[in-house]
């Protein structure tokens, strides 16, 4: 056999054992999914929150933003340190707590009602559109 087969083989093997291990290991409910059916402790959550937080993405981001805009760079450092110490100790607990796992889903429950959701969402999709927007033109905004 030449390599070409022996390629398609070795990666047709691998997608089956991928596959396998994903019907074998499917989340039956929201709950299981999001924070694998309460079984990881708190503890353990918070190092892969901070493990997220620390990934070679933001690393390499933050050094390119820094190297590229220089002092207005570390700016964005320091909101990004910031904001991950402001949703780790002031939202995410209560989140936690209350059993819901986004912030729209915890508003609307907490004020019951569906108009503060629909809010809280809106308010979501317009940080996440505008926020590339500032980034991009923050040297002529401030």
């Amino acid at each position: 056999m030449d390599v070409q087969i022996w390629t398609l083989i070795i990666v047709g093997l691998s997608f089956a054992l991928y596959i396998g291990i994903a019907i074998w290991a499917r989340a039956g409910s929201t709950s299981e999914f999001y924070i694998a059916g309460g079984g990881i402790p708190p503890v353990m959550n918070g190092m892969a929150t901070a493990a997220d937080w620390m990934s070679a993405a933001s690393f390499i981001s933050m050094a390119g933003l820094i190297s590229f805009m220089g002092y207005d760079g570390g700016v964005y450092l320091m909101g990004w340190t910031g904001g991950y110490v402001l949703l780790a100790l002031l939202l995410a607990p209560y989140l936690r707590k209350f059993g819901k796992f986004t912030v729209p889903d915890f508003i609307g429950d907490r004020y019951y009602s569906n108009t503060a959701r629909t809010v809280a969402i809106i308010c979501a999709l317009i940080v996440l559109y505008l926020f590339p927007f500032f980034c991009h033109h923050s040297r002529t905004l401030l």
